[in-house]
């Protein structure tokens, strides 16, 4: 199972940075998990939250505004993705604002690294395979009603190989219905350590999570 670190090691530097992400691979994570955003000078910057710890929106701020208020150097995805030409990507873009800015840079990186681009906003992903013929996976946080429906929607598209499920509605029978449809599945959520080992249990080929000693790996703590 691949193993992706959840927005970096963040338990012992800020989320979303260099410095998590540095820690993660470290620690033996093969890949990273992260999140894009638009600021308002135009950069595809690496933040989760929609807003700013003083509740102004990450689209209404300069990068630079937003390191400040945050307490740390925001970095941006090419800044990311040239630190650490090794690693696996899960690049997930949170909004459409940041989807013409993200395929203009990911354009350069089509076949120089491992990529998996991701979103709840489907139309996102779809437009991502159409445009730069990548791997891809839709985001998954409620139970489909008809899974066919969504993996047949999916199958034109055939860099889109990759459903990822909230562990809170994670179900063995689709969860092998998807995988016999020839799609990969992972997972993002697990908690516990009781929680990662049903995870291992399932078919599944991917798990993002925050807890590296739940899937084997040491907590690498940042030198002082």
């Amino acid at each position: 199972m691949l193993r992706l670190a959840h927005r970096g090691l963040h338990r012992t530097a800020a989320e979303n940075t260099l410095a998590a992400f540095a820690l993660s691979l470290t620690a033996g994570f093969a890949g990273i998990e992260t999140d894009v955003r638009l600021s308002a000078d135009g950069e595809a910057v690496l933040y989760h939250n929609r807003n700013a710890p003083n509740g102004v929106a990450v689209s209404a701020l300069s990068r630079s505004e937003l390191s400040h208020l945050s307490g740390y150097i925001v970095p941006t995805l090419s800044e990311a993705l040239d630190a650490f030409p090794d690693a696996y990507w899960n690049i997930e873009i949170k909004t459409p604002s940041v989807l013409p800015k993200c395929l203009e840079i990911l354009q350069n990186y089509i076949h120089q690294r491992q990529l998996l681009i991701s979103s709840f906003h489907h139309d996102i992903v779809l437009q991502v395979d159409k445009e730069l013929h990548i791997n891809c996976g839709l985001l998954i946080a409620h139970r489909p009603a008809q899974l066919n429906e969504l993996l047949l929607s999916a199958m034109p598209h055939r860099h889109l190989r990759t459903l990822i499920w909230d562990y809170e509605i994670l179900d063995l029978a689709l969860l092998q219905q998807s995988y016999a449809q020839g799609f990969n599945n992972y997972v993002y959520g697990a908690q516990t350590e009781q929680e990662h080992l049903i995870c291992h249990e399932f078919p599944l080929q991917g798990i993002i999570t925050d807890y590296p000693e739940f899937v084997g790996l040491p907590i690498i703590a940042m030198r002082q």
